[in-house]
C-alpha cells in the first residue's frame, strides 16, 4: 500500500507498508537505513499500535549512522524478539517504484 503527499519544498514522499515476522526486523531496518531516500520508519505491532518511530537524517554518513543507531538498533532488535508479526510503514522521497 502506497500513500502519496506533497512537501512545501516541491518534493514528495510516500508511505509504503509491509508485514514482516519478528526475527527478519533488524536486518530490514538497517537495510532500509541504508536506503538514502528513506525518511522515516514506523513500527506497529499486528493490531496497528505504534512501537517505536525512527527518523533518519538526510546525508548521514555510514559511520555516523552506525554511532548513533546503535541505541535504535538494539531497541529494535528487542522488538522483534517479543512480537511475532509486526507492520513497517517506509515514508520515503521522490516517486513510487513500480
Amino acid at each position: 500500500m502506497v500513500k502519496d503527499t506533497h512537501n512545501a519544498d516541491g518534493t514528495n514522499d510516500f508511505t509504503e507498508k509491509i508485514e514482516i515476522a519478528g526475527e527478519n526486523l533488524v536486518a530490514t531496518v538497517k537495510n532500509l537505513m541504508s536506503d538514502a531516500r528513506v525518511r522515516r520508519i514506523i513500527i506497529r505491532n499486528a493490531d496497528g499500535r505504534q512501537l517505536i518511530s525512527i527518523p533518519l537524517a538526510v546525508g548521514v554518513a555510514g559511520g555516523a549512522v552506525a554511532i548513533f543507531m546503535a541505541p535504535v538498533l538494539s531497541a529494535v532488535a528487542v522488538i522483534g524478539g517479543a512480537v511475532a508479526r509486526l507492520k513497517l510503514e517506509i515514508v520515503r522521497t521522490g516517486e513510487p517504484r513500480n
